[in-house]
């Protein structure tokens, strides 16, 4: 008879309950709900926490606040209790060192990452895991590993888009190690086969949302009310969105333009504003709990968010906040990069531009607030393929099943 038992799984994750991370503790809260225990690891205390989500999430352990002293013990325990493991994680570590480079710093710090599984490794023992989950193919999902080399525990990992993009350190070794090394888009699944990743391990579950399509039968009052919601950094590409703005100006297009989120490029975007003369139409609003997002994005009438890829070669994957907005009943605007013309569907599901291109984005928010035709039929597909393929549900039973095989 097959053991019908749910699972205790530890996640691990960057920055656990942080605002940017909705989507981790959703997934936690989700496979809570269908009878698995989840205990949450972070490897750094974040910023930025919601209220709401920090008392649900309950406990969460801060990784990186023990210290090396508190790893170094936890090796030497670990060493006594566990040595075939410990030697297969050493074998590993050593194995990877000298691939990353003896000049290389990453290397250093995958040491460091070693002597922090070992804590892991405890962790797991004692709240009686059998699986771990890493989300972010970097620093989680190294920890991740040679705890699993330690314990025997497997252990899968949710790559997403900088995590790979820019920071994809030994992600072959990595997949070949893991059960199985999941993806967010089909864009980043043949990324990651293009760079020898086996085809078996890489497979795509998206990152859901748990929303009802909310259909509005609201009108654009005198001016149109655009929104954006992202970090404030390159790769959100919010200059461009200004100067959009600053074409619609020129072409005297009634407007505003509201912009949550904060971040190193803040004091530009203000400059930028003040420079365009667009201050009594452009407006940035710092962070928003995301318990409040839908009821502000609620008052827009469209989302526009000018994805482009950095200077160091980093991009988004496909942002859950596009998601949110079409659940919403917001029209959407972004652009053909990465993974997002998988949910942004031109024509179909929204409105696709160029990245980089202020003139383009102008003219497609322009035809939005022209066509109210448009706005409801992008509106009503986009709901319907978003249920269909990004939703919570339909992605947590992938990730059951990866877990489970």
């Amino acid at each position: 008879m097959a053991d019908s038992r749910k699972k205790t799984i530890t996640y691990l994750s960057p920055a656990i309950p942080a605002l940017s991370e909705t989507f981790v503790y959703n997934e936690i809260f989700a496979l809570r709900e269908r009878g698995y225990t989840v205990h949450a690891i972070s490897i750094h205390m974040p910023e930025q926490i919601s209220d709401d989500v920090k008392q649900r999430i309950g406990k969460v352990h801060y990784l990186y606040l023990e210290g090396v002293i508190r790893f170094i013990l936890s090796f030497l325990v670990c060493l006594f209790t566990v040595p075939s493991g410990i030697f297969k994680g050493l074998s590993w570590l050593i194995a990877d060192f000298f691939h990353v480079g003896i000049m290389n710093s990453a290397s250093y710090k995958l040491v460091y990452q070693f002597f922090a599984s070992c804590r892991i490794a405890q962790i797991v023992k004692n709240n009686g895991s059998d699986h771990l989950h890493a989300h972010f193919a970097n620093v989680p999902s190294q920890v991740a590993m040679y705890a699993s080399a330690i314990t025997g525990i497997d252990y899968t990992v949710t790559s997403h888009a900088n995590d790979i993009f820019e920071h994809g350190l030994i992600l072959k070794r990595k997949a070949e190690r893991s059960k199985y090394f999941l993806t967010i888009s089909e864009f980043n699944r043949k990324f990651l086969e293009a760079r020898g990743l086996d085809k078996i391990k890489v497979r795509v579950v998206r990152c859901g949302v748990n929303l009802k399509f909310q259909e509005r039968d609201k009108k654009p009052d005198k001016k149109f009310k655009i929104c954006s919601l992202g970090r404030l950094v390159e790769k959100k590409g919010m200059p461009v969105l200004i100067e959009a703005c600053a074409i619609l100006k020129s072409k005297n297009v009634p407007f505003s333009l509201s912009i949550a989120g904060d971040g190193p490029q803040e004091n530009i975007l203000q400059k930028q504003i003040d420079d365009l003369s667009l201050s009594d139409s452009v407006s940035l609003l710092g962070a928003i709990d995301n318990s409040k997002v839908a009821d502000w994005m609620s008052g827009m009438d469209v989302f526009a968010l000018a994805c482009q890829k950095d200077s160091n070669g980093d991009m988004d994957g496909i942002p859950v906040v596009l998601m949110e907005a079409m659940m919403l009943g917001l029209p959407v605007i972004s652009t053909r990069i990465s993974g997002i013309p998988e949910l942004v569907i031109d024509h179909e599901t929204g409105l696709l531009v160029e990245p980089n291109s202020p003139e383009l984005l102008a003219r497609a928010i322009e035809r939005l607030y022209k066509d109210e035709k448009l706005r409801f039929t992008l509106t009503k597909k986009a709901a319907k393929h978003v249920t269909n393929e990004f939703s919570r549900d339909v992605n947590i039973t992938r990730l059951e099943k990866y877990f489970n095989e």
